[in-house]
């Protein structure tokens, strides 16, 4: 089969255009490269042509690459007006590895008002939020389990209440699966409670469930109190653009007057704590970069003893434009061997440039952000 991908003509990195341009000059541009994998004759038989002109998203891809963070961000707040969901996502991932969550915010109130939809919640990258151990020390982990009943909630408020008030609490609703009418009920009121107490506290799931909460809205027989829920929710994140979008559907949907929306502080948006990997995947972190090759050395040994590469990269900020060279020759050498490959919860501005590179021809790809 003819596997398309990109190869640098040089070590050098394509030059950046300021805007989409026609392509520059071929030593510049990458080299398309057409990989035909023949394992009847047991090889791989290489052919060269000539590059092609690449898309903006493209060029922001390898810009970051390259790492030129500033013109690939420029570039991409020219593309925001496109509407290419794939440049804010880009953008998004942009601002969570470099921790800007000022930005993250305005982008999120943006993005909410173009697609009329939910925007990604805040959540820093790379493992640079990861707490120290004396934060760790000081602050109350609780996890609800898959159904959030009266039972659920009641030992949620007690977990609140026995830690200390300057202490931050960490709720992690990421296994919610079913809401009850009174679980419902009882969470809305305990997180109006511990906002208006000005508690610190720290969620994390709380896309899926915000995504239950939607589903059991759109229902022809909803309940009020899953939408009060869901205001409560978007109350404690801080997203005042979703609050006021719902307590205008709910006042029409109920014909009542809606909660009204109280200036407190945000809830830090932070990742879910794995108790244990749930798979035996190769989990890199940091950059890839030629300087700093010791996860392509880890991706080659992982390789050689797993027929099934599985190779999680949700803590990786970058792949150097250097390195990718060196990244398909590993992801060549499995195919070969004839073993499947999987990268996952990769950020978005990876996600583009293994696409640019033909990566994508080669294993399958699971980005954190699906589209």
């Amino acid at each position: 089969m003819a596997l398309p991908f990109f190869k640098k003509s040089k070590d050098k990195a394509p030059s950046p255009a300021r805007k989409p341009t026609p392509a520059p000059a071929a030593e510049s541009q990458p080299t398309e490269t057409l990989l035909t994998l023949d394992m009847g004759a047991g090889g791989i038989v290489v052919e060269e042509s000539s590059g092609t002109a690449q898309s903006p998203v493209d060029e922001v891809a390898i810009l970051y690459a390259s790492g030129q963070s500033d013109m690939a961000e420029r570039l991409l707040k020219d593309l925001l007006t496109t509407g290419d969901h794939r440049a804010w996502h880009m953008l998004f991932d942009l601002y969570g590895i470099q921790n800007r969550e000022k930005e993250f915010d305005q982008l999120a109130l943006d993005y909410a008002l173009r697609f009329e939809t939910s925007p990604p919640v805040w959540q820093a990258m790379g493992g640079n939020n990861a707490p120290s151990k004396s934060q760790q020390d000081q602050t109350a982990s609780l996890e609800l389990p898959g159904l959030l009943d009266k039972k659920a909630a009641a030992t949620l408020r007690e977990g609140v209440a026995a830690t200390a008030k300057n202490a931050a609490v960490r709720i992690d609703f990421s296994r919610i699966a079913m809401i009850d009418e009174a679980g419902a009920d009882e969470c809305a009121k305990l997180l109006a409670a511990a906002r208006k107490a000005r508690r610190k506290l720290q969620v994390s799931g709380v896309d899926t469930l915000t995504a239950l909460l939607q589903d059991l809205n759109r229902a022809t027989h909803s309940r009020a109190v899953h939408w009060l829920l869901l205001l409560e929710l978007y109350q404690t994140l801080g997203q005042e653009a979703n609050f006021e979008d719902l307590a205008v559907d709910y006042a029409v949907r109920f014909e009542v007057s809606p909660p009204s929306w109280s200036e407190v502080q945000a809830a830090e948006v932070v990742q879910a704590t794995l108790a244990a990997p749930l798979d035996d995947a190769l989990r890199l972190t940091g950059e890839i970069t030629p300087a700093n090759d010791s996860a392509l050395q880890q991706l080659g040994s992982y390789a050689s003893t797993h027929n099934e590469v599985l190779v999680d990269l949700s803590q990786v900020t970058r792949v150097d434009y250097g390195s990718v060279s060196q990244f398909i020759s590993v992801l060549m050498q499995c195919l070969g061997s004839g073993k499947t490959i999987t990268l996952r919860g990769h950020n978005a501005l990876i996600h583009e440039l293994f696409r640019v590179m033909g990566i994508d021809q080669l294993a399958q790809l699971i980005p954190h952000h699906p589209d």
